[in-house]
């Protein structure tokens, strides 16, 4: 999108997979906003310390912030903004935080 585009609000609903009872939060974030600002958002919302890997899964790409010593991700996510995707209503995509936990 031109950066001229019209900023618009997206209604972001989450869930925590295999937790009962369900465990979800609604956030607002604005289109003009990065998916490091979209995994920020989350980690605020949910009351997470930002001290794990994290990915997100879109049409089967994987975005997220790259480390040193850990894993790199072609795009990057600070320059990847949710404009972007042109989302369409109910679509969904994976958000993965703390790779390790069972």
């Amino acid at each position: 999108m031109s950066p001229q585009s019209p900023i618009e609000i997206y209604q972001f609903k989450f869930f925590l997979k295999g937790i009962s009872p369900m465990i979800w939060r609604r956030i607002l974030v604005k289109s003009n906003s990065s998916l490091a600002d979209l995994h920020y958002a989350i980690q605020i919302t949910m009351g997470w310390s930002d001290t794990h890997l994290h990915q997100f899964d879109i049409w089967g790409k994987q975005y997220g912030l790259s480390y040193d010593g850990g894993i790199i991700f072609p795009d990057k996510a600070r320059e990847v903004y949710l404009q972007n995707f042109q989302f369409r209503v109910n679509e969904k995509f994976m958000y993965e935080y703390n790779f390790f936990a069972s």
